[in-house]
């Protein structure tokens, strides 16, 4: 019977049904038979962890001796990478303190994940050093413990010590994968540095590694970001004479290089190019191209592409209609700004603080007192809190307002 209740539940984790497989663990344990193996308990641990319940692992996990079963090095780095998912990271390296001293060595996978969260919060001397006791320790490192610390060195703008690791790789005779390419073509290109990234995106092709979408589109923005548009174009051409079908974020990104450089009518055509492709074209591919329109003082282009998005059925978020308003706001349109915030609240969006003060500007800037007012009384209604450089402002408008209507002959 408990070899048919260690099945179940491990059957259940597999399918994603963790209460089922605690349900199981329950009534065995109530009626005396909850003698599972240790694969039974660590799919439990992991499937609780997976689900975001990492509580419930532990109460899992602390269960485990009294139901005869030994937790090994696969149960602990489960928990142990439960923990660092919901930030818990103490209570993980607590536990890894638990596991040595349990007499449980960590294998191959308990190493990549605690060099993983060292990467995560930049602490590479700590990182490094338990990457260099992998060998040490007898555990073979593999092309994913150098892609986690090639990974994180990458992030945080350590190019150098990247590229380093990535000769040492091969000097070790593990050969790197496309992900680890990827990562080398993304920070260089995330740097500006695309003579680097050029030089790893043709040793990848050496390698034999065929690049995929995803290293054209890490290419191609870092060619934008260099305001390089004639090679991030020349790419794009390279990308589609490969047969490899531009994305949703190659589209993005070649607009918003467009927009930044003014050329508004490639841009459009980047996205008329887009939905010829079948891609949906969504709030951020507008966003970038209406950001340029409305710094451009373009505001008519602006609102016609702004009332577009409906036909196309894009909602516009709180981001696109304060870019309108602000587009208005420099303009001086103060009704154009107002409509727009009245068409946001019966959208049930709430424009933040900058909106409301921008065109509570330009109202009292025009003497309309009644409506500034009205709409410092909407802001607050919205949970807004009113500055006292706002109210001053109503004050003053109001000031210069009574003044002009006084009679100087009294």
């Amino acid at each position: 019977m408990a070899a048919t209740t260690a099945a179940a539940v491990r059957r259940l984790c597999a399918a994603a049904e963790v209460r089922s497989a605690l349900a199981v663990l329950a009534r065995g344990t109530k009626s005396g038979d909850a003698a599972l193996d240790v694969a039974a308990c660590t799919a439990l641990v992991h499937g609780c962890c997976q689900s975001g319940d990492v509580a419930e692992a532990r109460r899992v996990f602390d269960v485990m001796p009294r139901l005869g079963v030994t937790p090994n090095e696969v149960t602990y780095t489960a928990l142990i990478h439960g923990y660092f998912v919901r930030g818990q990271r103490e209570m993980g390296f607590a536990l890894v303190g638990e596991m040595r001293r349990g007499g449980v060595e960590p294998n191959l996978y308990t190493y990549n994940c605690l060099v993983g969260e060292w990467c995560r919060t930049g602490e590479f001397k700590s990182a490094r050093l338990l990457f260099d006791e992998m060998p040490l320790k007898g555990v073979v490192r593999n092309v994913v413990s150098y892609n986690i610390l090639i990974a994180g060195l990458c992030r945080h703008g350590k190019l150098k010590d990247a590229a380093q690791l990535f000769e040492a790789m091969r000097r070790e005779g593990i050969h790197p994968s496309m992900v680890t390419f990827n990562l080398l073509i993304d920070g260089y290109g995330k740097a500006g540095k695309m003579s680097n990234a050029l030089h790893f995106f043709n040793q990848m092709k050496a390698a034999g590694l065929q690049p995929s979408v995803v290293t054209y589109n890490e290419l191609i923005g870092g060619f934008c970001r260099a305001r390089d548009i004639a090679h991030a174009i020349r790419a794009f051409s390279d990308m589609k004479e490969r047969r490899l079908a531009p994305t949703k974020v190659t589209y993005t990104i070649l607009i918003g290089a467009f927009a930044k450089e003014n050329e508004m009518d490639r841009a459009f055509e980047m996205l008329s190019e887009m939905e010829k492709a079948g891609l949906e074209v969504d709030v951020q591919s507008y966003g970038v191209l209406l950001h340029a329109l409305c710094m451009e003082g373009k505001m008519m282009h602006a609102r016609k592409l702004f009332q577009s998005m409906d036909s196309k059925g894009v909602k516009p978020n709180n981001v696109l209609y304060d870019m309108m308003i602000y587009g208005y706001g420099r303009e001086g349109s103060s009704y154009k700004a107002l409509r727009l915030i009245m068409e946001m609240r019966k959208s049930g969006l709430i424009p933040n603080v900058a909106s409301y003060c921008l065109t509570i500007r330009l109202l009292c800037n025009e003497g309309k007192c009644q409506e500034a007012e009205a709409l410092i009384g909407d802001m607050e209604d919205a949970g807004l809190q009113t500055s006292e450089s706002i109210c001053r402002v109503l004050f003053d408008a109001k000031a210069r307002l009574h003044s002009s209507t006084d009679d100087p002959f009294t």
